[in-house]
């Protein structure tokens, strides 16, 4: 029990000692922390202050400057003759307290004291930044006010020794100048005076005005020069030549260049008091305008100028080309008219020629009038150009279209002769091959073929026809002429195939002979053929059907006979001709 109360006392002991050491270092740090606002603080006295006051007010600030100076006085009282000594006091106590047990108060004390410190120190330091303010504010004014004087007696010296270059905004300028002056003088008196607040809104005001009247200095002698000097030396010589022009005889249409000379000259009058008024901008784009018309209005003279050499180079020329043209048309119209007898002109050749000839008539009557007003010195030379130029042009134009006339009608005899070449080839074909048919003797032939037949006679027979007529429709001859050829040469096709459907049949069943007594089946076969033959005149059938048995009975037999025929006939198979004839296609 007793060694148990010693443990229990040894432990309380050395807890006891644990406190007393932390309540030794706490009472330590806030000594340190003490130490540090000591130290702070003195900086703070460190800070000329008074200095800068003593400077400062030595400047005769007035207005809200002086306003402004002392409330910045009453900071620096407050710092120097409260808050400092407050700050010692409270440092002084926070020494005295840190021996003490109360930590809960020191800590409290301590923040108290810091938030003080930290509160004077942002004190001082705007104090001190709001009097160097004033003294730069000072400085710049006072160098501003050095600066503005000198550019007033440049700006002055300029007015003076160019105001021939500024005409009647000279009044106005030197106005502005005065204007520009008279609110210096109050800035420099609100400068002298320290009135710095109100001289800040004078200097903001007079650096605008003077940059605004700089750029005026800037811009109105150019635009004075083009209006005193540029425009009317050109107005001047526009005028001259003008004279000169119509002395010569020059036209120009509906431009009334005396009356826009006129009226160039009284814009450029009333765009000098435009200038006067101290409106470079406006001045500037009125310019621009009246450049413009002064060039158009160059350019419209140098355009006849420049017009009157070719016109008189052309005139020859068109002269020539119209009448080459009107000689050359009217041979056409004898032409068509001539061929209008004999033949049809389907596309309107005759009707295009005519409406040709009457755009000759109307170029050269316009031709004819100019020619008139240039011998009566009324024409006006790019008027007239412009209707030679379109007078080749359609020149040209009709040319090719009476060359492609031509082109399509120089053919027509030539063509009719052709086609009445081809028209008796057309008939002798048909008798040929009516005589071929004719030779072989054939019991009769087969009705599809004569409808066939006819229909390419009557064909055949429309086109002599057609071609015997007084005025022949040559392009409806050519359509007849290819399709005669086509039913022609299908006509040729199928007498071909009557000769040799017939011819083998007749020989099959000749050959067929030598089996009727053996083979019942050739016998049945070579009867029925002979009435395909005979009586029904189907060559085709009748030699299917007797090739059909002989091959059953003699294989190769038909290929044989077949192959033999075409080889003296000296023509290709059916078969072996339509592949041919595929293959050449392809």
């Amino acid at each position: 029990m007793g060694s148990i109360m010693l443990v229990v006392l040894i432990g309380i002991v050395i807890i006891a000692i644990v406190v007393y050491i932390g309540i030794l270092a706490y009472q330590q740090r806030i000594r340190r922390q003490v130490a540090t606002l000591a130290e702070k603080k003195a900086s703070l006295l460190k800070i000329p202050l008074a200095d800068e006051l003593h400077l400062v007010g030595q400047l005769s600030l007035t207005g809200q400057s002086l306003e402004q100076f002392e409330a910045l006085q009453s900071d620096y009282d407050e710092i120097t003759k409260h808050r400092l000594p407050r700050i010692d006091e409270q440092l002084t106590e926070l020494r005295n307290a840190s021996r003490g047990m109360n930590l809960l108060q020191l800590r409290q004390d301590l923040a108290k004291a810091a938030l003080l410190v930290d509160q004077t120190d942002e004190l001082v330091q705007t104090v001190q930044s709001k009097l160097a303010e004033l003294q730069e504010i000072d400085k710049q004014h006072r160098q501003a006010v050095h600066d503005l004087e000198q550019k007033y007696q440049e700006l002055r010296k300029t007015l003076l020794a160019k105001n021939f270059a500024f005409g009647p905004s000279i009044d106005g300028l030197e106005e502005q100048l005065s204007h520009l002056e008279d609110n210096f003088d109050t800035f420099t008196q609100l400068t002298q005076e320290g009135d710095h607040e109100r001289a800040s809104d004078v200097l903001s005001q007079l650096k605008e005005d003077t940059s605004a009247l700089e750029n005026l200095l800037t811009a109105i002698p150019p635009l004075y020069k083009d209006l005193t000097a540029i425009y009317p030396d050109q107005l001047k010589e526009l005028q001259s030549g003008y004279q000169q022009l119509k002395a010569q005889d020059f036209q120009f249409s509906d431009h009334d260049i005396p009356g826009s000379i006129q009226e160039v000259t009284d814009q450029v009058k009333d765009n000098v008091a435009t200038l006067a008024a101290l409106r470079p901008d406006d001045a500037k784009i009125i310019n621009e305008r009246i450049a413009t018309r002064i060039d158009a209005l160059y350019a419209v003279m140098q355009k006849e100028i420049d017009a009157k050499g070719p016109v008189e180079k052309n005139l020859d020329g068109v002269a020539k080309f119209i009448a080459h043209a009107q000689n050359q048309n009217h041979t056409l119209l004898n032409e068509l008219d001539r061929l209008s007898q004999n033949y049809t002109l389907d596309h309107q050749e005759l009707e295009t020629a005519r409406e040709l000839n009457e755009q000759l008539r109307n170029i050269d009557g316009v031709y004819q009038r100019d020619v008139q007003d240039l011998t009566g010195k009324s024409a006006t030379y790019s008027v007239v150009l412009g209707h030679q130029e379109q007078q080749q042009k359609d020149l040209h134009q009709i040319e090719e279209q009476q060359a492609q006339i031509l082109k399509s009608v120089a053919g027509l005899a030539d063509e009719e002769r052709q086609a009445r070449e081809t028209l008796r080839q057309f008939d002798f074909k048909l008798h040929s091959l009516r005589r071929q048919i004719e030779n072989l003797n054939l019991p009769g032939v087969p009705q599809s073929y004569l409808d066939y037949f006819f229909v390419v006679r009557d064909e055949v027979e429309q086109l002599a026809t057609d071609m015997d007529q007084p005025q022949i429709d040559m392009e409806r001859i050519t359509k007849q002429l290819l399709i005669i050829q086509t039913d022609l040469d299908t006509l040729e096709e199928k007498t071909n195939d009557l000769m040799d459907s017939a011819e083998l049949a007749e020989q099959l069943i000749q050959y067929a002979n030598r089996y009727q007594t053996s083979h019942e089946d050739v016998a049945a076969a070579s009867q029925q053929a002979a009435e395909l033959f005979e009586k029904q005149h189907e060559y085709g059938q009748a030699l299917e059907t007797i090739a059909t048995v002989l091959d059953k009975v003699e294989p190769g037999s038909y290929k044989r006979l077949e192959d033999a025929y075409y080889e003296r006939k000296g023509r290709q198979k059916p078969a072996e001709r339509d592949a041919a004839e595929t293959t050449k296609k392809k």
